[in-house]
């Protein structure tokens, strides 16, 4: 009982991490606010990005894993694979980011002074909010998954 409540704090604090730090680079991508330092910042929370990714499925492997509920039970759940499909789309979502952030972090060493256009910092924030939407579904699937639905 322990180990279940522990892995179930880990896994939430890694999907609490994830809110964290989509919600920073939300906050930094505001036009007239994006120069080199902050793109800077906008790199090094795109890593804890994919690192609160990685928590979040390791954390859900060993709750499957070692968890009360049990692989038995967990992998015959649709909402489980609703879970994992809406956290597959919210990483797809976070690639073009990524490569954004790099061409963005090209482009300011290549001219010193350069800022992304406004047309790019709204289409970031249209994704990183697009991102925020689907997560916030996540949430209710695993409420309905840990109370014995699906």
């Amino acid at each position: 009982m322990l180990t279940d409540a522990l892995l179930l704090y880990v896994h939430l604090s890694a999907m609490l991490g994830l809110a964290v730090f989509l919600t920073a680079k939300t906050s930094l991508t505001r036009p007239g606010g994006v120069d080199a330092e902050v793109i800077g910042r906008l790199r090094r929370l795109d890593v804890w990005v994919w690192a609160s990714f990685a928590a979040v499925l390791a954390s859900g492997l060993a709750l499957v894993l070692w968890g009360i509920k049990g692989s038995q039970w967990l992998l015959h759940n649709p909402l489980l694979w609703a879970k994992i499909a809406l956290l597959a789309l919210m990483a797809a979502m976070s690639w073009p980011s990524t490569r954004r952030l790099a061409a963005w972090a090209r482009s300011s060493r290549a001219a010193g002074g350069w800022t992304p256009p406004p047309q790019q910092l709204r289409l970031e924030r249209r994704w990183l909010m697009a991102q925020s939407h689907v997560m916030v579904i996540i949430p209710l699937l695993a409420t309905l998954l840990s109370h014995g639905f699906g």
